[in-house]
Order: structure tokens, then sequence, then C-alpha cells
């Protein structure tokens, strides 16, 4: 079975981290692994200064985000729950803090999850017809605490409400407006052209000005979030225990899958084990 994320040099201190998972890049315990082994490599690689996410998917779609089947209690456990997360704050708190310069390209759909990798990159450009938002709250789990840090210091306190309360997963033209995204291109094959050439235009600086800015902008929260991974946690999984969020995801799932939800007494009546 073919890796779903992989690591590929592409020359002047640039690497591309593609996610291939198809079809939709679902994002589960081991793709979180896979993310934060592959992400540590480039680190650990002296040769690289930046560090591009893309998709490579035959869709246009981003990353469809956390895997249901991963928030869906009665589908998984509270110790697998707990380990996914700790995996992916270590991921994603490594991303948002890198010595790298970090770019997201995104093409089509970014919701959830993909959208908290995006934010903690340092640049985001996405295609026309693409979307992104951390629309949790549409299928009545709380956007993570951290997460809403994040994007509130992106674009700000109200801009942050008006899209996470609404459940909003914004359009290319307004999450430009907003600053989710620093430039929007007309088609996937110029995502990462337009991602190398910001790139460039960072590390024809010395490195060591761009890190330790970057680090005195960002360490602080960084070391806030990680060390509040196991509370969030603790968070999320008495939000998705809740009867009401396992019954709207059983919903969605069953959607999805195009078979027939359960009924609404075996919901309720569904008890999370531990596995």
């Amino acid at each position: 079975m073919a890796a779903a994320v992989s690591l590929e040099k592409i020359g002047d201190g640039i690497g591309v981290i593609s996610l291939g998972k198809e079809p939709v890049n679902s994002m589960d315990l081991d793709f979180w692994r896979q993310l934060l082994a592959t992400f540590e490599a480039a680190e650990a690689d002296a040769e690289l200064q930046g560090i591009i996410f893309q998709s490579k998917l035959k869709r246009n779609v981003f990353t469809a985000g956390l895997d249901l089947k991963e928030l869906h209690a009665p589908s998984t456990s509270e110790a697998r729950l707990k380990e996914m997360w700790r995996t992916l704050t270590k991921a994603l708190t490594k991303i948002y803090s890198s010595r790298l310069a970090t770019a997201a390209a995104i093409n089509g759909a970014c919701p959830a999850g993909g959208c908290g990798l995006s934010l903690c990159c340092d640049y985001r450009v996405i295609t026309r017809e693409g979307s992104m938002g951390l629309n949790e709250v549409a299928l009545g789990i709380p956007v993570p605490k951290y997460w809403c840090e994040l994007m509130t210091s992106t674009i700000g306190q109200r801009a942050c409400e008006s899209v996470l309360l609404a459940a909003s997963m914004p359009p290319s033209p307004k999450l430009l407006e907003i600053g989710l995204v620093d430039a929007v291109v007309e088609k996937p094959e110029d995502l990462l052209p337009n991602a190398v050439e910001k790139m460039k235009g960072w590390l024809k600086y010395p490195t060591k000005g761009f890190v330790q800015t970057k680090g005195y902008l960002r360490g602080d929260f960084a070391q806030r979030w990680m060390s509040g991974a196991d509370w969030e946690a603790n968070e999320v999984w008495t939000a998705i225990s809740d009867a009401r969020c396992i019954a709207a995801l059983d919903q969605v799932m069953a959607k999805l899958s195009g078979s027939k939800p359960k009924a609404k007494a075996k919901l309720k009546a569904a008890i999370v084990k531990k596995k």
C-alpha cells in the first residue's frame, strides 16, 4: 500500500509534502502518524529550509478533515481518540512553530482538520473554486479551544466568531478578504509555482533572522497548545460521547455510505465502550 504522506525535494532548499490518501485524505490516526513522521524527517534534513503541503488526490480536495470514524464514539475508544489527539497536536504544533518556512497549496475543499493544518502554515494559497473553514459546529462538535485561538490570531475575534459559530466554509474570495488565505489562483496547476515563488522570497535572506523572529511570534502559543493537548482531548471525547453528537455523526456517516441511519432509540442507548 502506498504511503498516505510523502516527501520530495524540489531544489533550492524546498521540499514538498504530498497528501495522497484516496479518495479524500481522511485524517485518521495512521494519517497523522505518517504526517508527523514525514514532517519530522523534513525538519531534520539540513538541506531543507521550506516545506509546501499539497494534495495529490484525483479530485479537487485538499483534505476532507478528520476521519469521521475517529470522531464517532461508538466506532472508536477513549484511548484511541486521546492517542490520535496527542499525535495530531504534536504534528500541528511542530508545523506551526517549525524552523522551516511552510506553505499550504490548497486545491478545492479544505474543511476542519485540513483547515487546521493550513492555518499552521506561514502562507496559504487556494484555488478559485476552493473553500475552507472549521465547520465542526455543524456536527454538534465544539471547535477545539486551541484551534479557535489559532484562527482568532489569524483573522481576529469578530471574523472568527462569524465563521466558526455558523460552521461556515467561506469561498475563496471571502477567504482572501478576511485573511484566511494569502492568495487565490485560477487553476490547480498554479498552486505549486505560486507557493514556490513565495518560499523563494523568504529563503533569499539569511535563515537565522527568519527562524528566530518566527519563534518569538509563535513559540509561546505552540508550547501552551502542546501542553494543553490532554485537556483538549478530554474535551473532545466528552463532546463526541454525547448522544446528540453520536446521532448527528451517525446520520452523516449513513449518508456518505448510502446506508440507512440507525434508529433513534439505538442511538440514545449507545454507550461508548472502551476498546
